[in-house]
């Protein structure tokens, strides 16, 4: 089963404050310190990650198992390991979602 993580918001511009994920590319910020769980992407132009992921924001989900979450799922990215965390995207109903398996 999956469970509401964040929503994340695509930026034209970077925020103060920010963390850079080098591999991805992309600068966020911390959607635990966010009253609403809101994720703020800025998106270097070299990103790895799809053009559906970096044009419009995506619904993250925490989810207990990454290869269940993941299977028959049109996966845009992943799985790929993040360190503390497994993260996938997929497409659902015409937009990215994010499942992220924490360990």
């Amino acid at each position: 089963m999956r469970t509401f993580n964040h929503v994340g918001i695509i930026l034209k511009e970077k925020m103060d404050g920010m963390i850079y994920v080098e591999p991805l590319k992309v600068h966020i910020t911390d959607c635990s310190q966010s009253p609403n769980k809101i994720e703020f992407l800025y998106f270097e132009p070299d990103s790895p990650l799809p053009e559906l992921v970096t044009s419009q924001g995506h619904i993250a989900y925490a989810v207990p198992n990454m290869e269940e979450a993941i299977k028959d799922a049109k996966v845009l990215f992943g799985p790929f390991d993040m360190g503390n965390m497994i993260l996938s995207f997929v497409e659902e109903e015409g937009i990215a979602i994010e499942f992220n398996e924490f360990k």
